[in-house]
């Protein structure tokens, strides 16, 4: 029995409970997003553009180096840190991304169809995608659809992979397709990107690998390759093994030598609400259909904040615990669980393992490790178990392994040992 004070009192309860009630669908969303991987917010925050009128992304581009989203340029910790990546001929996209490109494949259209190159180039979207179909761009400029189709053949040969895709899916297959000609991925990856994201997004990785028809495990690979090496954007080459893979968590190094954590937040995205005109709130009659996709809207930006704000709070007290690590290697790495992480920052352990699966963490080096890097206790003592491998003499046996690790401070079992040397060999 739940006993109040003054009918006030009650009322005032009851309002609380009903705004928790209301507040309650969006919350459980936003934790379930925990899980999405950063991929996987780009394509819902895609999905969502495209289908809410009251949700914008600002004017301006994705930062060549990092994927965030800026006015001009390179986004300004990217180009303090002097990261650059590998374009095809011309300036950096993010200053000028089209104006080579128009120029090369003025050079390969036919003479016929020159003229609709220029209005090709005007229906590309800042992503690199077309905002209308090849026959829609005709009948708006009064074009042949030949010619269209023609100068998007002449703009996709010498362009990045992707660059006047239909949608995102199309593009990052056709990405997937380049680096299957170059050798780099597997004969199936384009068919894993094409028709399965919304699968991989579900983890329905089984699902995918028996339609696929390969086992499992190759499918999280193909999973591991789409994370880093495709690029919701045709900007940079993705033939490159240099070019910037994808990650949920960023860590930068400050010039004291500090390390510093962020994670994509519905800023990095560049995403805000619509602001209507005076005249369009009082219309009656779209009054309730904007309030609805309004809240939508809502919802969609405090669910990526939210998911942002915990993998947040998650890392930086990983990363507390492992400067030493992140700073001399993995001989200095410290044991560390998800529970002892979730007990200092106030979370349920099961928090900790939803934020921490299968994301990527980007390095101040700009190399890309799991996230899952941060916790365990097996990395140091295999790293000096490697050490004494490498240095000692062939034929030490596990026990004598055992006693020299002891004597480095490393408290383990001659069987750990056994395993650690099997998996090290």
């Amino acid at each position: 029995m739940v006993t109040v004070g003054p009918a006030g009192q009650g009322m005032e309860l009851r309002a609380g409970l009903a705004t928790e009630l209301r507040a309650l669908p969006g919350l459980l969303k936003a934790l379930g997003m925990l899980e999405m991987t950063h991929l996987e917010v780009q394509q819902a925050t895609e999905n969502c553009l495209a289908e809410n009128p009251m949700l914008e992304r600002m004017d301006g581009h994705p930062c060549p180096g990092c994927g965030r989203h800026v006015q001009s340029g390179s986004c300004y910790r990217c180009r303090d840190k002097g990261a650059t990546l590998h374009y095809q001929d011309g300036p950096e996209p993010g200053i000028d991304p089209f104006s080579t490109l128009e120029a090369d494949a003025g050079l390969e259209v036919r003479p016929d169809s020159r003229g609709a190159l220029e209005y090709v180039m005007g229906h590309l979207t800042q992503r690199g995608t077309l905002d209308a179909e090849p026959d829609e761009i005709a009948e708006l400029h009064g074009l042949e659809t030949v010619q269209v189709q023609e100068a998007l053949r002449a703009l996709r040969a010498v362009g990045p992979p992707g660059i006047g895709a239909a949608s995102v899916t199309a593009l990052l297959a056709a990405q997937a397709e380049a680096l299957v000609e170059a050798g780099e991925a597997p004969a199936w990856l384009p068919r894993l990107v094409g028709d399965h994201l919304g699968d991989l997004a579900a983890g329905s990785t089984a699902d995918v690998g028996r339609a696929l028809q390969i086992p499992e495990e190759q499918v999280r690979k193909g999973l591991a390759i789409i994370k880093e090496r495709l690029r919701p954007f045709a900007a940079a080459e993705t033939g490159r093994t240099d070019a910037a893979p994808t990650a949920d968590v960023f860590l930068y190094r400050g010039p004291d030598g500090s390390l510093e954590v962020e994670v994509p937040a519905s800023a990095w995205f560049g995403l805000r609400l619509v602001e209507l005109s005076d005249g369009v709130k009082r219309a009656p009659e779209a009054k309730q259909w904007l309030a609805e996709h309004e809240l939508a809207a809502q919802r969609h930006i405090y669910q990526v904040d939210r998911r942002a704000s915990v993998l947040l709070r998650i890392t930086e007290c990983a990363v507390a615990r492992q400067k030493d690590f992140l700073d001399h290697g993995d001989g200095h790495h410290r044991p560390l669980t998800r529970t002892a992480v979730a007990e200092e920052i106030g979370v349920h352990p099961s928090t900790v393992s939803r934020a921490v699966r299968g994301k990527r963490l980007r390095l101040p080096s700009g190399a890309v490790a799991d996230l899952s890097c941060l916790f365990g206790k097996g990395l140091a003592p295999r790293a000096a178990l490697q050490g004494l491998l490498d240095a000692g003499p062939e034929r030490m046996s596990d026990e004598m392994l055992r006693e020299m690790l002891s004597q480095q401070g490393f408290s383990i079992a001659r069987r750990t040992v056994t395993k650690y040397r099997h998996s090290l060999q």
